[in-house]
């Protein structure tokens, strides 16, 4: 009788750890790519925000007569600074599309590559976000594992191409993403010797990456 009273509870129980872990995984991509969205998304209306957090008050103090809480003043701060930049980016990319459009945008690329520090930071993060939106062109072009942190430790990192010094000594360029977030990183230049280069697709690196290990391949070869 007693076995017999164990065998469902052993079943349910059993059902109960699957749909959790089934749960887990497919949950975790999910939160881990809003987290990455939202983090770019607060990026950039963060600096609507002090804009809108000064001009709003006094809006409210001149069209409102009673005393607006403060909790209220926030939220609806933080709403219309996210509404503000997507009429923004839709716009942009509306004038964007028209030929004065693209002048005015042509004669801003102008005065910013003008300037020593902003045109640096400008050419490298047009290039990214084009590597990032077009498929046809991959900006990692292979999956390498590098020591790093320190010696005896190995790292996934992404190659990105090869420079040359003067004595014509050939390096990788690696970037080195963070896990869960492989936004952040660091970038390396790795002499070609003591990068590996692997059969690792560049998918497969980034789950591996995102799930800190959990979805992996089995095994992998090294590439001469």
């Amino acid at each position: 009788m007693t076995k017999d009273i164990k065998k469902p509870r052993g079943k349910i129980l059993t059902s109960i750890r699957k749909n959790l872990i089934s749960g887990v995984f497919i949950a975790v991509p999910f939160i881990i790519s809003l987290l990455i969205i939202q983090w770019l998304f607060h990026a950039m209306a963060g600096v609507l925000q002090p804009i809108v957090g000064s001009v709003l008050p006094r809006l409210a103090k001149i069209l409102i007569t009673t005393p607006v809480p403060d909790i209220y003043l926030r939220i609806s701060v933080t709403t219309l600074s996210v509404i503000l930049l997507v009429l923004i980016l839709y716009f942009v990319g509306v004038i964007g599309r028209f030929v004065m459009g693209r002048r005015l945008i042509s004669l801003g690329e102008k005065i910013f590559m003008n300037v020593p520090i902003v045109r640096t930071i400008y050419s490298s993060s047009k290039q990214v976000i084009k590597s990032m939106a077009m498929p046809d062109r991959k900006m990692f072009k292979s999956v390498v594992l590098v020591e790093f942190p320190r010696p005896g430790m190995k790292a996934i990192g992404f190659l990105t191409g090869y420079i040359t010094d003067s004595e014509g000594k050939k390096y990788c360029k690696i970037f080195i993403p963070t896990s869960p977030n492989p936004t952040t990183g660091f970038f390396e230049l790795v002499p070609v010797e003591e990068a590996a280069h692997t059969d690792i697709s560049i998918e497969e690196g980034f789950k591996m990456i995102i799930s800190g290990g959990v979805v992996s391949p089995e095994s992998f070869k090294y590439i001469e």
